[in-house]
C-alpha cells in the first residue's frame, strides 16, 4: 500500500512552522522530506545532531537540515542560533519534531512555539498515520500566546496521527507551569529582524491563517 499525503495548507503562500507528530522513528525524517517535496514548500528540517552521519546526514544536509543538540537541553542558546539560520533565508518554512526525539519524552519542547512567536509564521501541525499510511500537513494556525489554548487545539488536529512505535509517542504538553517569556521573547524577535540577510516584500496572507 503505498503512502497518501493530504495537504490542507490551502492558499497560504507563506512560510510556515511545520510541527510534525508522532515522530518515534527515523523514518519519519524521510517521510517529511518526501511531503515536502510534494507539497512544494522543501523546509529547514530541524534535527537531532547525531542523524547527520552516513546516506541519511549527506541526506539532510542537501535538504538544508540544521543539526542541534536536543538531548544536551537546548535552551535559549540552542533557539537563538535556529533563528539566526531561519533569518538567512526568511522566506523558508521550518520542520521539526516538538518531541525532540524518537524515544518516550514525558513532554514536548516549547522551541517550535517560540520560533512561530518570533517569527510570525504560523504553525501547521502534521500527522503520520502508519495504520493507514497517510501524513497529513493541516491548515495553518496562528499562535495566541496562551500555551494551554494552543496546545488544546493542537490535541485536536492531532488525533488521527497512529504511530510506528506507539508507546514511544510523547503526550502533547509542555513542561508544568510553562509559560512564555514575553521580556525575551521581544529581544528574540529583535534578534530575528536583524538578523535577516534577505527582505522581500511579501502579499499579506493573514486571512488564509485560522487564529486560534
Amino acid at each position: 500500500m503505498l503512502w497518501k499525503f493530504v495537504d490542507k495548507v490551502g492558499a497560504y503562500k507563506g512560510p510556515l512552522i511545520h510541527a510534525a507528530y508522532p515522530h518515534t522513528s527515523r523514518g519519519d525524517a524521510v517521510l517529511t522530506l518526501v511531503a515536502g517535496i510534494l507539497f512544494r514548500d522543501r523546509p529547514i528540517l530541524l534535527a537531532q545532531a547525531s542523524e547527520f552521519v552516513g546516506i541519511q546526514g549527506r541526506l539532510l544536509r542537501l535538504a538544508g537540515g540544521f543539526p542541534v543538540e536536543i538531548r544536551g537541553g537546548g535552551g535559549v542558546g540552542t533557539v537563538d542560533n535556529v533563528l539566526k539560520w531561519m533569518a538567512r533565508t526568511p522566506h523558508k518554512s521550518l520542520a521539526l519534531s516538538p518531541e525532540g526525539w524518537i524515544a518516550a519524552t514525558p513532554r514536548w519542547r516549547t522551541g517550535y512555539y517560540v520560533w512561530s512567536m518570533a517569527t510570525g509564521f504560523p504553525v501547521t501541525y502534521c500527522w503520520v498515520d502508519y495504520s493507514r499510511r497517510i501524513l497529513t500537513r493541516e491548515h495553518p494556525v496562528e499562535l495566541s500566546g496562551d500555551p494551554a489554548r494552543d496546545l488544546a487545539l493542537a490535541s485536536q488536529l492531532l488525533k488521527p496521527g497512529v504511530a510506528l512505535y506507539p508507546d514511544r509517542a510523547s503526550p502533547i504538553r509542555f513542561k508544568a507551569g510553562w509559560t512564555l517569556d514575553w521580556e525575551r521573547l521581544e529581544r528574540q524577535r529583535e534578534l530575528w529582524r536583524r538578523s535577516q540577510s534577505v527582505s522581500k516584500p511579501q502579499a499579506d496572507t493573514r486571512s488564509d491563517v485560522a487564529k486560534c
